[in-house]
């Protein structure tokens, strides 16, 4: 065997090696969840057509290398050596911007229903899980609770210490609230200082406990003003009544109406509406 035919053999290879890779990553694809149809049968067929490419380059490769050993090989050989070498390539490298899509629009997706300061659901993402959630109680009449908290005095905070002071203290509030929830429980940041709240399974009684619990976590978190000040929530309160969107919204709507009221009440207090 000479060089020559050394040389093409292990291009051949290497072709075959890289149409495995782009055949396998094809036939990935071809299985990712939620791909439209049209989607699943072009990377099936791209992972078929890099399989048959992979096999003429081998068998290829084995023919002139081995089959017709010490003959000259031609210039057009080494061209389509090079060309089949460049498809294999030239697939993986789209395979792997097609992942780089596919992460981009997973993390797009998932800002659009998250909030990226605290982690927690916004608005889109707090109607979603309350859904869900509604659905879920729909099945055996449990009662369920609708809540609006605010931190007290957070413009104060902001004016005083800085923005960066109240993005911690956003922060911090959010990761005391969410510890001290029970599973199953809905808590979104719905505006500046703004959460809502979804209990599921209790009372008003049940919920302003639950409420006054969260109080007792966000009193914990630091201040940027302490020792002299610490943090508190007010909160309002009301039974959602009936199930889906609407009741969930006029549950709401009351629970902030509670909300203004334990405001003007002096703060730092569970408010129930009516």
């Amino acid at each position: 065997m000479t060089t020559a035919d050394l040389a093409f053999l292990l291009l051949r290879g290497a072709t075959a090696i890289l149409c495995a890779l782009a055949a396998r990553g094809a036939l990935h694809r071809s299985r990712l969840p939620g791909q439209p149809r049209q989607r699943r049968w072009r990377a099936g067929l791209a992972a078929v057509v890099m399989l048959a490419l992979g096999v003429f380059a081998f068998e290829d490769g084995l023919h002139v290398a081995l089959g017709q050993p010490g003959e000259p090989i031609g210039w057009r050989s080494w061209v389509w050596v090079l060309l089949d070498l460049f498809i294999p390539a030239q697939v993986i490298a789209a395979l792997a911007t097609l992942r780089q899509r596919d992460r981009l629009e997973a993390e797009l997706a998932a800002a659009a229903h998250r909030d990226p300061l605290t982690g927690l659901p916004n608005r889109t993402g707090f109607t979603e899980a309350a859904s869900a959630a509604l659905a879920a109680v729909s099945r055996d009449g449990r009662p369920v609770v609708g809540a609006m908290l605010d931190i007290d005095h957070f413009k104060a905070i902001n004016d005083g210490w800085g923005h960066a002071a109240g993005d911690a203290v956003l922060r911090e509030v959010a990761k005391a609230m969410r510890g001290a929830l029970r599973p199953g429980d809905v808590l979104a940041r719905v505006g500046g200082e703004e959460f809502a709240l979804l209990l599921l399974g209790v009372d008003t009684e049940a919920a302003r406990s639950l409420l006054e619990r969260l109080q007792a976590a966000a009193a914990m978190v630091p201040h940027p003003g302490a020792p002299a000040r610490c943090v508190t929530l007010s909160a309002g309160l009301a039974p959602v009544q009936g199930l889906g969107l609407a009741a969930l919204e006029n549950g709401l709507r009351s629970a902030d109406g509670a909300l203004y009221a334990a405001k003007a009440a002096g703060r730092n207090r569970v408010m129930v509406a009516g």
